[in-house]
């Protein structure tokens, strides 16, 4: 019986795409179906891979059987640095998914500039700078004034407030999106070395209000130049995660704002700092955050005590709290327009209209099948 053929790659580009999802060898062997012996020989040049291995590789580790076949590991751009709040022990160590995630945003935010270049239309250059030793409250208020994002507060949808404030960013030039973070606790990621900075946050599993709160947090990243993948959390010692929580929570919940609201000047004058949740949830509305978060300023402002805040912070800070109570099937016609945004997939259209695109690189700049192209044109001009 004839050997089977194989293919011959360079040995080094085998172990890169390996550990560019940061996998062992014990891991790659379980999801490749390559036995260990195997993989060490394929690893260390000692022989050349069959094709089927190569599409094993190339299933496991994401990448194209082309990418495989370079003669060289290619450079690629690390992960934005970790700002978690998690053991030591766990610092830099990401999911494939997380790194598949920052990964699609990076390529996503090639093809948006693709398609504003192949449309004529020049993308602002991000103009807003800050350093730590800034006031966060004072950068806040001054970006605030100067997009004028009172006047999303008129939504009575917090989802059409979301979109609003996706619009606003994406129009001073940071691309925004939508991906699916289901591991590492993360809510969002901010990069900055790319041409255009670029704000990912997570897409499912979150009120809108989380999301919004999150934006705002990623831009206060890219504001200070210091790309971070971020779990928000209050109880961060990192003295820039504490920045951006204070950068959002100010632009969201400004406090010359909260302190006329009348539910405060009368709690104040009462002098109560144990807030009822109804009153918490309708100024949350108003503002388009969690109650949380208004606790969270109310606590800020020495109107709330520490101890009822963590309390409530642990009651309402589950998995489950603020998620949909009838959660929809997939709708992947939705997914494409929250995933890469309306101003993304607007322009693919409107190159596949003008006939700068066909219907094949349409699918590809959406990412879906042919047979969803239909149904997300509808839902877009919705």
């Amino acid at each position: 019986m004839k050997d089977p053929i194989t293919i011959a790659v360079n040995h080094k580009v085998l172990v890169w795409a390996r550990e560019a999802i940061v996998l062992n060898r014990a891991n790659a062997a379980e999801k490749t179906g390559i036995p260990p012996k195997r993989l060490i020989q394929l690893e260390e040049g000692e022989r050349q891979p069959t094709l089927e291995e190569l599409k094993d590789f190339s299933k496991a580790y994401k990448r194209t059987i082309a990418t495989l076949l370079l003669t060289n590991p290619p450079k690629e751009k690390p992960l934005p640095p970790d700002r978690r709040t998690i053991d030591s022990k766990f610092v830099g160590n990401f999911h494939e998914k997380t790194i598949m995630a920052v990964r699609k945003a990076r390529a996503l935010a090639i093809s948006l500039m693709e398609l504003k270049q192949d449309a004529g239309i020049l993308s602002p250059r991000f103009q807003y700078k800050a350093s730590l030793q800034d006031n966060p409250l004072m950068i806040a208020q001054k970006i605030r004034t100067e997009l004028n994002l009172s006047e999303i507060r008129e939504y009575t949808n917090v989802n059409l407030g979301l979109e609003a404030y996706v619009e606003k960013i994406e129009s001073i030039g940071v691309a925004v999106f939508q991906l699916t973070l289901t591991q590492d606790n993360l809510r969002g990621f901010s990069i900055v070395d790319e041409d255009i900075p670029i704000i990912g946050i997570k897409r499912g599993g979150e009120p809108a209000t989380a999301k919004i709160f999150t934006l705002f947090h990623e831009l206060g990243h890219i504001i200070l130049n210091e790309g971070g993948l971020c779990d928000l959390s209050y109880n961060t010692s990192l003295q820039i995660e504490k920045w951006c929580n204070a950068f959002s929570a100010e632009i969201l919940i400004p406090v010359s704002e909260l302190l006329q609201m009348k539910i405060v000047i009368e709690q104040a004058a009462k002098g109560d700092k144990i807030w009822a949740k109804k009153d918490l949830i309708e100024l949350a509305n108003y503002f388009h955050v969690g109650p949380l978060a208004i606790l969270r300023s109310l606590l800020e402002s020495n109107l709330t005590t520490a101890e009822y805040y963590k309390d409530r912070h642990l009651a309402w800070n589950k998995p489950s709290f603020g998620r949909a109570k009838h959660p929809e099937g997939r709708n992947l016609a939705k997914e494409t327009i929250k995933e890469k945004g309306r101003a993304y997939v607007s322009l693919a259209f409107s190159a596949f209209d003008q006939n700068r695109i066909d219907l094949k690189d349409l699918s590809d700049f959406l990412g879906i099948k042919l047979s969803y192209i239909s149904k997300t044109r509808q839902l877009l001009n919705v």
